[in-house]
């Protein structure tokens, strides 16, 4: 596996989507009770870690379809950095579609305390509801969780 020098937004038939906002402002136009979630998940492969955000534009009563991205970098040194990235990149993305609705950011990181990831809960919730999101971790971040998870396997 090696770094993805310029990722790009992809569709579910994997057609690259030149302007993301401009692609939502359509499905928005004729989705008008649409709702978006965006959310990242990782999975690290040796000495690289992909990264896969998924834009979840759900069409209540009729289905999700998904825009995502992956990007290929370096393995972080510890898992919380990893995680960490995880959350930035949900929150970039919800940042760049801010202005066109209202937008729930998903991460994947364990609202229980038992999990590991847990320790970042707090920060992560209180930085997306700083920039203006709705947030939710797990079990609740099926974006993150289902959505990109699947992008990153």
């Amino acid at each position: 596996m090696k770094p993805i020098p310029h990722p790009c937004f992809r569709d579910s038939q994997k057609k690259e989507i030149n302007d993301v906002r401009q692609y939502v402002v359509h499905w928005l136009k004729n989705n008008p009770f649409g709702e978006i979630y965006v959310g990242c998940d990782s999975k690290v492969r040796g000495p690289f870690v992909k990264y896969a955000t998924a834009i979840c534009l759900w069409n209540v009563g009729h289905g999700v379809s998904e825009l995502y991205k992956n990007e290929v970098e370096k393995t972080p040194s510890d898992r919380y950095t990893r995680l960490w990235n995880e959350v930035t990149r949900a929150v970039e993305i919800a940042d760049l579609l801010k202005d066109l609705a209202r937008i729930t950011v998903h991460v994947d990181i364990n609202s229980n305390p038992k999990f590991q990831s847990h320790r970042l809960y707090d920060a992560s919730i209180g930085l997306i509801h700083s920039m203006g999101f709705r947030g939710a971790g797990k079990p609740y971040s099926w974006a993150a969780s289902c959505g990109a998870h699947q992008h990153c396997q």
